[in-house]
């Protein structure tokens, strides 16, 4: 083969891999996938009201209590759901939890759609309301 027919068949190549991808990436979303491509909250954890605010602590967080308190008076309706990360350490990979707090919120039906680390993440989120 010639090096402009390889060249074209390489190029073929790399675009339908790329579309291959694509499409998998969006079949991720479309499986209940949230923010992040993070999957959805187990069923246990999800409160069935409006959204579900998942915190995910350590016992030595010194900020944890106060990101709870303030979720509680920004989103009343809510449920807010504390888990040490030590003693669900599954949940802590599975969710990819490295910081105290990091906290993940949800809809109704468990799928989540933010993820904020820190409470100076709570707090700019907490900042229009």
């Amino acid at each position: 083969m010639d090096p402009i027919r390889l060249t074209v068949v390489a190029l073929i190549l790399v675009l339908v891999a790329g579309g291959a991808l694509t499409y998998r990436r969006s079949r991720q979303v479309d499986e209940g996938r949230g923010a992040h491509g993070l999957p959805p909250l187990p069923l246990e954890l999800v409160s069935g009201a409006s959204g579900t605010w998942v915190i995910f602590t350590t016992p030595y967080c010194v900020s944890c209590e106060a990101v709870e308190r303030d979720l509680r008076r920004a989103y009343p309706a809510e449920a807010v759901v504390k888990i040490d990360a030590t003693e669900r350490p599954e949940l802590a990979e599975r969710y990819g939890i490295r910081r105290a707090p990091t906290v993940l919120r949800s809809d109704a039906a468990g799928r989540v759609l933010a993820r904020i680390v820190g409470p100076e993440g709570v707090r700019r989120h907490l900042a229009p309301i």
